[in-house]
Order: structure tokens, then C-alpha cells, then sequence
């Protein structure tokens, strides 16, 4: 499900400000009543203070009866008791009981409440009223007028809120825009100029999925074009050899001529085959492991090459055989051990020796191969992984891919791959380690 971050940073902020500023206006609209309440009780008691022993009732009175309904209404009641006088007031016809004691009171005078404030004096007792209702008008009121700039100010900030997310968010926006007008084939960094620190890290985990993206299709183009290079000349020669089957003089001559036709199909299908395994280890980041008999697997190998070393004159065997069980891929062990073999009776001469090793030492189990062939230059040895680099100054035929390989099956296998010269004699020792945290050994 696919959400706007903007919409809901928008809408949370808005609903809590609002539901914030209803808590203000709440808490406003109470304390403005309570406050205007308070302030009615005080003049409550100021009026009552100011009264003596009536003489201004009179006066009252009359302006009372020329008030309108309204003034009347919203007038202070003043009552005063004298010993044994009729209890006089401002307002005729208005009898409510006077208080016994000094102090604040509410009662009920013609079904309406009234609230009072009563001075008990040696010879008088003043009380002034006000209408309940006419109280909670004038606080309702009031309060309602200390509530508006909170109201009104409400919309405001949801204007400013959505333009401040909008701002926020801009750098986003700017980001979002510039990818989506970005060409195709375009893999440089997306910039992470005034990105939120929130962002940074996803801005450079995307440049950093760009920067990989780049190197891959590097390696894949570079891969291409060595491909080319490289099938281009057995293809030409093919194309050589086929023109020639057209010449030959006798069935002998033919025969040569298909002999080598077929030698140059071979060399071409076994690039091919090289070529689409390097590719194959190269896309595959990991493979299906399960126990493997490690000394078994090697026996296997050696066996399957023993007559293409025999046939070169090479005298290849076993020196060391520890029993020990891997976790691999035994169908990839087999590739890379191979290849090393393969490498190895390439480039022996005829009579040379091959000793191959299976030996578990420390918290390691290695697999050597060593032989006594030219070795290779010291300055070539950081560049024999590379792919399609073969030492040019031996005639050995080769397609330059095996030991990258056997580099990446390595790498699949979390084993590591070392080639070496010999020390004091010619040849070169192949290794290949894996460690006991990855095997089991056995027997």
C-alpha cells in the first residue's frame, strides 16, 4: 500500500494542533467563567459595602421604573433591613429573605436563582443580588471572547502547517523530480544537497545500489568485449580451415584438414563452455551446499585427468590424503579443482611431476596442487584471476578464464585461492583453503 508522506505528516499535524487547541479553548472557556464569577462576587461585595441605611432607594427605584426590560434585568437588587423596619429595596415588589450572616449565598426567589452577598451590621443588614442567569450570560460571554483568537487562529495554522510540511518536504520533491527526469542508462549519484538527515541514509543506500549497478555493468561490458576479442580469433581461424577443406588434393589431405577443423571446433567450444560458466558464477551470488567427502572429490578429479597427463607424459598423483567432510557445492569443487589441474598439465612440461594434497592442518583443510613447471613471473602473479589474462611468454594454449574460475567459485565457497612460485626450484604451488568453521572433519 502505497501512502502520500506529505498527506499524513499534514493531517497528524493538523489533528493534533486542533485537538491541542480544543483543549486550550476548553480550559480557556472555564477559567474566563470562573474568573468573570469571581469578578461579579467582588462587586457583589463592593455594592453591599457602599450601601447605608437606605437613603439611596428611593432614587433606585425610580430609575428602575424607567429602565427597559434588559437593564432591568441585568441591575444588582439592593435590600437593607433596619431593627424592626419593613425591609427596604431598589426594586419593587422584590422580596427575598435576607441573610442572618455576613458572607456569599444563592436562593430561590419566583422559581429563578439569585445569587447574594449579605452585611450584617449592629443596626442594619444590607444584601445586594444579581439573577443567576444574568451571571452565567455575562461569563458565557466573556468567556466565549477569550476562547475566539484561539478559534480563529486555528485555520491559520493548518495554512501554515501545510505550506511548512510542503517546504520540509521539498528537498524530497526536488530528489523525486530529478530521478524521474533522469535518462535510462544514467547511474551517477543522486545528489544529497539540503536532504534531510532522516533521508541521508536512504539517499546513500540508493547511491550506493547505483555505484554497484555501475560496476556491474562495467564488468558485464568489459566481459562482453573480452568475450569478442577472444572468440574472434578461433572463429576466424574455423573460417580458415573451412575455406581450406575446399583445396584439399587427396583424401589424406582432407582428413588432415578435418582433423584440424575439429581441433578448432573443440578449443572454440570449450571457450564457449568457459565463457558461459564465468558468467554463470558471476550472476549467482550463492549455490546449493551440502556435505562433501573433500579427499573423494579430489580422487575423482585426478582420475578423470591421469590420461590427459599421461598422454603429455606428466606424472600426476596423490602425496597426502586426509579424510575430511565440507559443506560445498561438490559439482563447483569439482569445476575449480579441475581447472587447477587443468592449468597445472598446461603448462608442465613432458616428464614433469603433479603432486596433489588434501591435508588438515590447524583449523584448516587445504587442497595443493604442485608442479614443476616454468612457474609464473612474479610481477604477473596479482593478475592471474583476471579474466582472459594468460601469461604470454609460454606456448601453452588456454582460454585465460579458468583461474577467474576458480577465483569466483571460491568466493562462493568463502574459501580462499592462492598461487604461488616455489622456493629454489621451478613450478608453481596451487592452494585452496577452507576453514573448519565451514567443514567437518572426519575419520
Amino acid at each position: 500500500m502505497i501512502f502520500s508522506l506529505k498527506k499524513q505528516l499534514t493531517v497528524w499535524a493538523i489533528g493534533l494542533l486542533t485537538l491541542v487547541g480544543l483543549i486550550a479553548g476548553g480550559i480557556s472557556y472555564m477559567l474566563a467563567q470562573t474568573g468573570v464569577g469571581m469578578f461579579l462576587d467582588h462587586q457583589l461585595l463592593l455594592v453591599a459595602g457602599s450601601v447605608d441605611e437606605g437613603s439611596q432607594l428611593p432614587a433606585m427605584q425610580a430609575k428602575f421604573l424607567r429602565e427597559n426590560q434588559q437593564e432591568q434585568q441585568y441591575g444588582f437588587v439592593i435590600q437593607v433591613s433596619i431593627a424592626k423596619e419593613a425591609v427596604r429595596s431598589s426594586r419593587p415588589d422584590f422580596d427575598l429573605p435576607i441573610g442572618k450572616a455576613s458572607g456569599y449565598s444563592d436562593q430561590m426567589f419566583q422559581r429563578e436563582k439569585w445569587r447574594t452577598y449579605t452585611i450584617v451590621y449592629p443596626d442594619r443588614t444590607v444584601q445586594v443580588s444579581q439573577a443567576d442567569a444574568v451571571r452565567r450570560e455575562i461569563a458565557s460571554d466573556a468567556a466565549l471572547f477569550a476562547s475566539l483568537p484561539i478559534a480563529g487562529l486555528l485555520p491559520l495554522c493548518w495554512i501554515l502547517i501545510a505550506i511548512g510540511v510542503g517546504r520540509i518536504l521539498k528537498p524530497l520533491a526536488d530528489v523525486t523530480l530529478a530521478v524521474t527526469l533522469r535518462d535510462a542508462s544514467s547511474l551517477t549519484p543522486i545528489s544529497a544537497k539540503n536532504i534531510p538527515a532522516e533521508a541521508a541514509p536512504l539517499i546513500t543506500e540508493i547511491n550506493g545500489l547505483l555505484l554497484r549497478i555501475h560496476e556491474s555493468i562495467e564488468s558485464q561490458r568489459h566481459f562482453v568485449l573480452d568475450a569478442a576479442h577472444e572468440l574472434r580469433t578461433p572463429l576466424a581461424a574455423l573460417q580458415l580451415q573451412i575455406d581450406n577443406l575446399s583445396q584439399s588434393r587427396s583424401p589424406e589431405d582432407l582428413d588432415a584438414r578435418i582433423a584440424e577443423l575439429r581441433s578448432g571446433m573443440q578449443r572454440a567450444a570449450h571457450i564457449v563452455g568457459q565463457l558461459l560458466k564465468m558468467a554463470r558464477y558471476e550472476v549467482q551470488s550463492e549455490s546449493v551446499r551440502c556435505q562433501t567427502d573433500l579427499s573423494e572429490l579430489v580422487k575423482c578429479c585426478i582420475s578423470a585427468f591421469i590420461p590427459v597427463a599421461e598422454k603429455s607424459g606428466i606424472d600426476l598423483g596423490m602425496v597426502r590424503d586426509d579424510k575430511a567432510n565440507i559443506l560445498a557445492n561438490a559439482d563447483d569443487l569439482r569445476i575449480l579443482v579441475g581447472n587447477l589441474l587443468d592449468n597445472a598439465i598446461r603448462y608442465t612440461q613432458e616428464g614433469g611431476r603433479i603432486d596433489v594434497a588434501v591435508e588438515v592442518s590447524g583449523n584448516k583443510v587445504c587442497v595443493s596442487i604442485v608442479d614443476n613447471g616454468p612457474g609464473i613471473p612474479d610481477d604477473h602473479l596479482p593478475r592471474v584471476f583476471d579474466r582472459f589474462f594468460r601469461v604470454g611468454s609460454h606456448k601453452a594454449e588456454g582460454s585465460g578464464i579458468g583461474l577467474a574460475i576458480v577465483n569466483a567459485i571460491a568466493k562462493r565457497e568463502n574459501a580462499e585461492v592462492k598461487l604461488a612460485n616455489r622456493q629454489g626450484v621451478n613450478g608453481l604451488i596451487a592452494t585452496v583453503s577452507f576453514s573448519l568453521s565451514e567443514c567437518r572433519q572426519t575419520g
